[in-house]
């Protein structure tokens, strides 16, 4: 017998908005499997919607402070290669400008343009061998350079050396800064004093002025040949000064050298004879009667301090039957007179016979008319 097949039946479909509530429905236990799961997450901590912000602002807050204080550092650290590089291109400029005028103002010595150089740096008091004309007949520094260069602020040092005429010669030469531009306030001017020679009153001369007198005269670095002087009753031969141009080393020069003038002494030897002559005849002087006077080879002179020349000129009298001349000894004494021409005075000093001298031997110096 045929088997038969089971037979279901549909359940009937429900109204539209009813739910099926049966407990036996097949998808129940999803539900809840999905409420159950539902619950364990409503269960867990969520956080706080609240804090959530706060900390990612605060954290936010630390990472733009963070790029600032990076920022500022490098901003910071540009300025301060900044303002270096500025000071640097300055302080370049500043030693570029100091060694270009210390360059020129030796130039200007050094090619002899003296009013160049004192128009680059003044001196003060009077300076009339300060001239081109000067400076251009001395023997001058020739090679010149610029050292190092010392800036502090607005004021600043040049290092220089110079060689040539006068010798090597290092100067430190002192600047300002005087409304932005720089100038030099140390001179190579040196005043140079020197002594008379005791008596002669007689100083060297260069173009017809003066050296060292009262007060000193200025001039620049360099050998200077001074004039032949002539004053009637003495002269002057040249001689060299040596000026480095520092005031901490005086110049360098000897005394002048003098001499009587051509003539004086041969004048002086011919009036000393005849004086001896003269008062061997008036028995005056300690000159032996009879004896032949002549004259002696050494004649000793002296500048005396009012200006005058004096000479001490030696006599030989030898007497009649005597083995030992006398040497009589008469001294002369030249003045200049005002005008010109020279006024002459005589006496006898000493008189000896061989090596010994006669009571009479030391006489004092009383000047007469000569003869």
């Amino acid at each position: 017998m045929p088997s038969r097949m089971p037979e279901f039946e549909m359940p009937p479909e429900l109204p539209a908005g009813e739910v099926d509530d049966a407990p036996d429905r097949v998808d129940a236990p999803d539900r809840a499997d999905a409420s159950d799961a539902s619950d364990a997450s409503a269960a867990e901590p969520q956080p706080a919607p609240d804090a959530d912000r706060s900390g990612s602002g605060a954290a936010r807050r630390r990472l733009i402070a963070g790029v600032i204080l990076a920022a500022l550092l490098v901003a910071g650290g540009s300025t301060a290669a900044i303002v270096q590089a500025v000071q640097r291109q300055a302080e370049d400029a500043d030693t570029a400008a100091l060694t270009e005028l210390a360059l020129d103002y030796l130039g200007a010595i050094a090619d002899g343009r003296a009013d160049d150089a004192t128009a680059l740096v003044p001196v003060e008091g009077d300076a009339p061998l300060l001239t081109d004309a000067a400076l251009a007949a001395a023997d001058r520094t020739r090679r010149f350079d610029v050292a190092a260069v010392e800036l502090d602020g607005d004021a600043a040092a040049v290092l220089v050396e110079l060689s040539g005429g006068p010798g090597r010669i290092e100067r430190r030469l002192a600047a300002v800064r005087d409304e932005g531009e720089w100038r030099l306030t140390t001179t190579l001017a040196e005043r140079v004093v020197l002594e008379q020679e005791r008596g002669v009153g007689v100083l060297p001369r260069l173009l017809g002025v003066e050296i060292g007198g009262v007060g000193g005269t200025l001039l620049y670095p360099g050998l200077y040949r001074t004039e032949p002087i002539d004053e009637g009753l003495v002269s002057v031969a040249p001689s060299t000064i040596r000026v480095d141009g520092d005031p901490a080393t005086p110049a360098e020069s000897g005394l002048p050298i003098w001499q009587p003038s051509e003539g004086l002494i041969d004048e002086a030897r011919r009036l000393a004879l005849a004086h001896g002559v003269a008062c061997q005849a008036a028995a005056s002087c300690p000159a032996p009667a009879g004896a032949l006077l002549g004259l002696g080879d050494a004649t000793q002179l002296q500048a005396a301090d009012d200006g005058a020349i004096e000479l001490d000129v030696p006599l030989r009298a030898l007497a009649e039957g005597s083995a030992a001349p006398a040497d009589l000894w008469v001294g002369v004494r030249a003045t200049a007179r005002d005008g010109g021409g020279v006024d002459f005075a005589c006496t006898v000093r000493q008189t000896r016979v061989g090596a010994t001298a006669t009571p009479e031997a030391e006489v004092p110096p009383e000047w007469q008319p000569c003869g």
